[in-house]
């Protein structure tokens, strides 16, 4: 058996281990003694984060954390709140050894349920659930040529997104905010969010250098004033990502995620608060790419001798384009309370759908608000409505089978009271994300010539007549008869490959 084929490595993420586990959350705790009794309770909402994760031998570990954030009124109607965090861990065994390999893990609350057993205690229950993937860049030796005689390969060529590598980087941003003196000091804080967002990313040579900001929000209440104020800032960061291997042909899908979040407001020498402390914790997740046309061989055969041959089915993907869009939606929201003013409107995506369709992707996702409003008489209510929001876009590439996994951010959330009970609303979303094309494609993993073993042809005479309809190409009919492909279009005075309408085909016979 002559063997004289080429082969060339083909590089590729393969997962090794892919899992969602459930984290359920039971938990009672009893409010501080600084804390009001609790006369109702508006809104109960958990955040699941991160903290830490690795991977050792076969053991794969997530530790993170439920921040519970309870919003309440007392009984003289005044919005209290209180911050209960709920550790958590999980460890899994995986089939093989995960040493040196790249571990991914998401998680979000699937479900909470809250109570109030007395005007102190708190009874709670839900779940959150933990996405793992574990991954390994290996490398696929496929049949790039061969070195020999009477041999016809069936060239191509894969439009490949190459895997470079995959990195992480915490990074700490720490920060104040001062409300000045001639703000009421701050009593306590009621709400706090944080939305990190990657502006620009730029690719050297084994650096990846991230640019971004993370908007917060905080609402919280003053001394002698019922209505609770807000406070929002924008912090810039900048961060360099160590990749090896990446250049600057390369691109890179970075997505900002927050590991922790405490903001907190602190005394000055004169015991007033008049400043917040924000301590943040992000995590840049940054995958890199090359983009590579690979030459590959589909099929081979040889005119003369019996071959062997071996394929893999292989899963090639490119990055079509790199979203990052910013798209608007306005609705009207009815009360069943009559309104003066509304003192924070916040909202979060709570579910999301992804299609494509005719050209376009096709976004729906629904929008979360939530609102803390002010009657006549001054009293806060408290109001949660899901909105529904779609979205097309007009692809700028040619995808054939196009895939994405978005980021929705909600980036500016503004509103007008329409009547005492209709407010009109009005958001900008920023939507972002690698558009990939996944090509699976059947090729040489090995081949060999037996030049001891011609091959016999059944057919006498120097020429076969072979009639052909649409769909058929050169090369199954060389294939079929061991017939030279150049041979077939010489004969047949062909200028391509690809065969229209029904034809009648001369096939030289060796």
């Amino acid at each position: 058996m002559d063997n004289k084929a080429l082969k060339t490595g083909v590089f590729y993420n393969q997962n090794i281990f892919c899992d969602t586990l459930e984290q359920p959350i039971d938990v009672d705790f009893t409010l501080p003694d600084y804390c009001p009794d609790i006369s109702k309770i508006f809104k109960c909402k958990a955040i699941a984060r991160i903290t830490s994760k690795g991977v050792n031998g076969k053991s794969v570990s997530v530790d993170g954390m439920v921040v519970i954030t309870l919003l309440y009124c007392d009984k003289d109607n005044k919005i209290c709140s209180y911050e209960y965090t709920y550790p958590f861990s999980k460890t899994k065994e995986t089939a093989e050894e995960c040493d040196n390999a790249n571990l991914c893990a998401t998680v979000k609350c699937d479900y909470l349920n809250c109570r109030a057993v007395t005007g102190r205690k708190v009874d709670i229950h839900g779940a959150v659930s933990i996405k793992i993937r574990v991954f390994k860049r290996k490398t696929n030796q496929i049949v790039s040529d061969y070195d020999g005689d009477f041999v016809e390969l069936k060239r191509s060529v894969a439009p490949a997104t190459v895997p470079m590598g995959y990195g992480e980087k915490y990074l700490i941003v720490e920060e104040e905010i001062n409300i000045g003196n001639t703000s009421p000091v701050i009593e306590n804080i009621l709400r706090y969010d944080a939305v990190p967002s990657v502006n620009e990313c730029k690719v050297i040579n084994d650096k990846v250098v991230v640019k971004g900001e993370m908007a917060v929000s905080v609402i919280y209440m003053t001394e002698n004033i019922k209505i609770p104020q807000i406070l929002k800032q924008t912090f810039p960061f900048s961060q360099i990502v160590e990749m090896t291997g990446v250049t600057e042909l390369c691109k890179c899908d970075v997505v900002p995620e927050l590991a922790s979040l405490e903001i907190k407001p602190f005394a000055n020498l004169s015991g007033e608060c008049r400043t917040i402390s924000v301590n943040a914790k992000i995590l840049l997740k940054c995958e890199s790419y090359c983009v590579n046309d690979i030459a590959v061989i589909e099929d081979a055969f040889s005119t003369k001798y019996h071959t062997e041959i071996e394929k893999n089915s292989l899963e090639f993907s490119k990055i079509c384009e790199n979203l990052n869009e910013k798209c608007h939606f306005k609705n009207n929201i009815e009360l069943s309370e009559n309104i003066t003013s509304v003192v924070d409107i916040w909202g979060e995506i709570s579910s999301k759908k992804v299609k494509f369709q005719d050209g376009k992707l096709c976004l729906s996702a629904v929008v979360l608000i939530g609102m803390m409003v002010c009657d006549q008489e001054e009293n806060v209510l408290f109001y949660e409505k899901p909105i529904d929001f779609e979205w097309n876009y007009a692809l700028k590439c040619d995808c054939q089978n196009p895939s994405i996994s978005p980021n929705i951010d909600i980036s500016t959330l503004n509103f007008t009271i329409l009547t005492a009970n209709c407010l009109e609303l009005r958001a900008e979303l920023c939507v972002s994300g690698a558009i990939y094309e996944k090509t699976n494609i059947e090729l040489l993993s090995e081949f060999s010539v037996d030049t001891q073993n011609p091959t016999k042809s059944n057919k006498k005479g120097g020429m076969v007549v072979c009639f052909t309809g649409d769909g058929k190409c050169v090369w199954d009919i060389a294939r079929k008869y061991n017939a030279s492909t150049k041979e077939i279009m010489q004969i047949n005075g062909l200028e391509n490959e690809d065969l229209c309408g029904k034809k009648m085909i001369l096939v030289p016979i060796n």
